[in-house]
């Protein structure tokens, strides 16, 4: 028979109870306590239901409807001076003992990812405006879990950025390559797509990601396949987990498990593939059935949007009431523009008060509404329906 739906709704009721109530056969005594107590009882269901169904429907409601526009981005009218350039910006190359290295983001890497000091070098950067050639000195460090041969940490007290070798070829054995690039504590295999062909499946959240790398090292003498330089997708059923690590530099890079026995990669900028079996493939994907749960797109940043309201020293005031299908569902956020990426935008005048932007940010939003970390800022126009915008 059909349980009502107000005790599905609630979830917590035993079924069998349920049923076993609604259908057993009316008995012949009448006891008046029990009489009063099944309608305490179902008063006390329909009270509980009363309080818990609206709210869990708000709750899905909110998410789907607060916002009708999202902020879309427009291109930059102006390159910045080097006044307001990262040292990364600045220098994205730089020389150690005669071998040459690039910086890998733009983002700078946590202090406590840091080891022990190298020494030091001469960075050389180009004013492009202007043709004068600028020189600073970097200290040099070596990054936890990482060769120094493949990567670096180099800046000041302003920060350190990830710089790779420009010559580093990629390691014969999916051993070297784990241990090398320090894969297994530098990144975290939280989200993962299952994917057939081009076409994506399902998009899961993996409880722990132990097992995983366990099985790998298990593989570590697994060969580079040197016979593709790419991962092919067609005709293939996969695992992409999204690799995001700024201990290495790389942000929404991709590691690959094929269910016919592949593991690949482009977190080395180029795409590599080792060939670990289909057993150890399939113990993978069988361990991400059972220890994952559904969940939404991790690919999209962290950003405010809105109108800008006030511009202060050291911070702007973003107001998203402008996005949202009610008035009385907007909110104004304080953002903290300390980070030059942010301030120089500011200062230059190309944003100002009045204009529509989403800010990108990496820190923490207050109970207040103060957002801190942001690091990227764009002008833009509203646009309806794919919100970008996500608190």
């Amino acid at each position: 028979m059909n349980i009502p739906k107000i005790a599905d709704a609630i979830g917590y009721i035993d079924n069998e109870l349920i049923t076993a109530t609604l259908e057993a056969p009316p008995k012949k005594r009448h006891n008046p306590v029990m009489k009063w107590m099944t309608a305490a009882a179902c008063l006390t269901l329909f009270v509980i239901a009363g309080i818990l169904i609206p709210h869990l429907l708000k709750n899905d409601a909110t998410a789907e409807s607060k916002y009708k526009y999202h902020v879309s981005k427009t291109e930059r009218a102006i390159e910045g001076s080097w006044k307001y350039k990262t040292a990364a910006e600045k220098y994205p190359a730089i020389k150690l003992n005669g071998k040459q290295f690039t910086v890998k983001s733009q983002n700078p890497i946590h202090t406590d990812t840091l080891g022990d000091e190298i020494g030091s070098c001469i960075a050389e950067g180009l004013d492009l405006d202007t043709e004068k050639k600028y020189t600073e000195t970097f200290e040099v460090w070596k990054i936890h879990g990482i060769s120094e041969e493949l990567m670096i940490a180099a800046g000041n007290e302003d920060g350190f950025y990830v710089y790779a070798a420009d010559e580093s070829t990629a390691p014969d054995t999916l051993g070297k390559l784990l241990e090398l690039y320090g894969l297994s504590q530098n990144i975290e295999l939280n989200y993962v797509t299952k994917c057939e062909n081009y076409e994506e499946k399902e998009e899961l959240l993996l409880d722990n990601d132990d097992e995983i790398w366990q099985i790998l090292a298990g593989r570590s003498d697994a060969k580079l396949d040197n016979t593709s330089d790419f991962f092919e997708r067609e005709n293939r059923i996969y695992l992409a987990f999204t690799a995001t690590s700024k201990t290495l530099g790389v942000y929404n890079r991709v590691i690959y498990i094929s269910e016919d026995g592949y593991f690949a990669t482009n977190i080395l900028d180029y795409e590599y593939s080792y060939f670990i079996g289909k057993e150890a493939a399939g113990q993978i994907i069988r361990y991400v059935q059972k220890h994952s749960t559904e969940t939404k797109s991790s690919s999209s940043v962290p950003t405010i949007s809105g109108t800008v309201t006030e511009i202060g020293d050291g911070y702007m005031i973003v107001d998203n009431t402008a996005l949202c299908r009610s008035p009385k569902a907007g909110k104004e956020y304080k953002v903290y523009t300390d980070d030059i990426r942010v301030k120089r935008w500011i200062e230059s005048g190309e944003i100002k008060t009045g204009d529509l932007v989403a800010v990108e940010y990496e820190g923490e939003i207050s109970g207040s509404c103060e957002v801190t970390g942001a690091y990227s800022i764009f002008t833009g126009t509203l646009e309806e329906n794919d919100i970008l915008t996500k608190e």
